[in-house]
């Protein structure tokens, strides 16, 4: 459950990860945009994370 809620909520900010680098592997300038939805994805995956306190399940699961 635990790998589950990970995943989930990391899936975002893997998938404009990889938007951004086919982008940058055609040249284009879009890439950068994507990149910066990477981030924002990734600390909006660890808010989450933090919101469902999810080292209680890891403690008590």
């Amino acid at each position: 459950m635990v790998a589950l809620m990970i995943a989930c909520a990391g899936l975002p900010s893997m998938f404009a990860t990889a938007c951004a680098t086919l982008l940058a592997l055609k040249d284009r300038k879009q890439w950068v945009w994507f990149a910066a939805l990477a981030i924002l994805a990734g600390f909006a995956g660890l808010t989450v994370l933090n919101m469902l306190e999810l080292w209680r399940y890891s403690v008590h699961g």
